[in-house]
């Protein structure tokens, strides 16, 4: 049978469902520029480093705008990717057995920054048919948890959900 809710109801589900998504892609965004902030402090103090033993490493950050960051080191590339919509996990993600999940289904919602790997020389000789391959995925929730998934041979690099939250100490 139908339920029957009211507009005031149905309005209310809408707002707090907006809210809430809106909340969870502002703690993503705040994290990325966190992570854009870390990256290139790190950035530069390995190619100071590198300059004072005289070795000839390449350590490059690249601001490709607000959504995208590209470091390259040596013969690699990582390209960080938020991706700007919010998402909720599969019911058949293992996340979502969790005690913390299953205490507020609102957390099982979130915003993604993707990590890529990519060798420099596809780039510098635009191979647009080289492959590169997603190494982690970094899920970030309302409350400022965070999650981590990697992919293949890294399997789940950090998956302490319930207790992980998104600092500048927590990001280095």
């Amino acid at each position: 049978m139908a339920q029957n809710i009211t507009d005031n109801e149905l309005f209310d589900q809408l707002r707090n469902k907006v809210l809430l998504k809106q909340l969870v892609y502002n703690n993503t965004y705040n994290t990325f520029r966190l992570l854009k902030s870390i990256i290139r402090e790190l950035t530069d103090k390995y190619q100071n480093e590198a300059d004072v033993v005289g070795q000839r490493i390449t350590f490059e950050y690249r601001d490709k705008g607000e959504f995208q960051i590209e470091l390259k080191f040596g013969s690699d590339i990582l390209i960080f990717l938020m991706h700007t919509n919010v998402f909720e996990f599969s019911r058949d993600h293992e996340v979502m057995k969790t005690g913390y999940i299953r205490e507020n289904k609102e957390r099982s919602y979130c915003g993604v920054i993707q990590i890529y790997n990519f060798l420099a020389d596809s780039f510098k000789y635009n191979r647009e048919n080289d492959l590169g391959y997603m190494i982690g995925r970094l899920f970030i929730n309302k409350d400022q948890h965070y999650f981590i998934e990697g992919k293949r041979e890294i399997g789940y690099l950090y998956n302490n959900f319930e207790q992980a939250q998104i600092t500048r100490e927590s990001a280095t």
